[in-house]
């Protein structure tokens, strides 16, 4: 139930463009204020008596509240399952060019033989096995392998897909149809539905994404209070009380040597208690 919860705020905080749950909270309240508001003064037009006014504005704010959240809802759902089957996409990729390269041609011949009519002898296929996407040189690999044979066009089966150079570069040769396959074909037509990552393996990948992501933002929080700046806090500290003396605002450059001595104290307390502690 946690790592539902943990998955289902994964996605609404990417659905959102990356703003917090507690940044959701005050648009959601301030839009329901001046959505009030609104009606309030509409109603107000319409409407001479106050309380039958409120009444009117609160029962319209309700309605529109539940059919903003019945339209969030699906929005959320479809948005998860784009989400969901992109990320089913990667990892099978992932999957198709870590396996050994006689499997992944096993696959690839499996497609073919499923469909002679779409791959026929004049045309050349040609099983691309690498981490990063096909770019212009390999159409042209292609090209020259379908030249070289005496096909009319090729087809290339890329486990990371194509850049955006190299499908640019496909439409400089209008005398051969040469084309890329994507992932999906490799599962339907190839009969391999197995190999695609089933919802468990899906979560297990967001959890741990959740997890380094979560590990990192304690490693900046904590940044700041390392062993070794302790000393320079106090430095600097020493070094604005000193200058508050030869300058005209006197104050600020004490606050902030105030500011410095308290981070100083923190990061020494801190190394101080992460040395006391035991290691396991």
């Amino acid at each position: 139930m946690k790592q539902n919860r943990k998955i289902i705020a994964f996605y609404k905080k990417k659905l959102y463009g990356g703003r917090t749950m507690l940044a959701r909270a005050v648009d959601y309240a301030a839009l329901r204020a001046i959505t009030f508001a609104a009606c309030y003064l509409w109603f107000s037009t319409v409407v001479k008596n106050t309380v039958m006014a409120l009444l009117l504005s609160a029962t319209a704010l309700v309605t529109i509240s539940v059919a903003v959240e019945l339209y969030k809802s699906i929005r959320l759902d479809k948005f998860i399952a784009q989400e969901r089957a992109k990320m089913r996409d990667r990892m099978f990729s992932k999957r198709l060019y870590l396996m050994p390269r006689e499997e992944y041609l096993e696959l690839v011949q499996g497609v073919v033989r499923q469909s002679p009519e779409k791959y026929g002898a004049g045309c050349l296929v040609y099983p691309l096995q690498q981490a990063a996407p096909a770019n212009a040189d390999t159409v042209l690999n292609a090209y020259r392998a379908a030249k070289k044979r005496g096909c009319d066009a090729a087809v290339i089966f890329s486990a990371s897909g194509a850049s955006r150079d190299a499908r640019e570069f496909l439409e400089q040769y209008a005398d051969m149809d040469v084309r890329f396959e994507s992932v999906s074909t490799l599962l339907t037509e190839g009969g391999k539905r197995d190999l695609l990552p089933d919802d468990a393996t899906v979560n297990a990948q967001i959890i741990d994404f959740i997890e380094t992501e979560k590990k990192k933002r304690r490693q900046l929080a904590a940044r700041p209070f390392q062993p070794g700046r302790t000393r320079r806090y106090v430095l600097v500290a020493i070094a604005l009380f000193i200058a508050s003396f030869f300058v005209k605002h006197t104050l600020y450059f004490r606050l902030l040597s105030a500011a410095c001595a308290s981070f100083g104290a923190v990061a020494w307390w801190t190394n101080s208690l992460s040395k006391s502690k035991p290691s396991r």
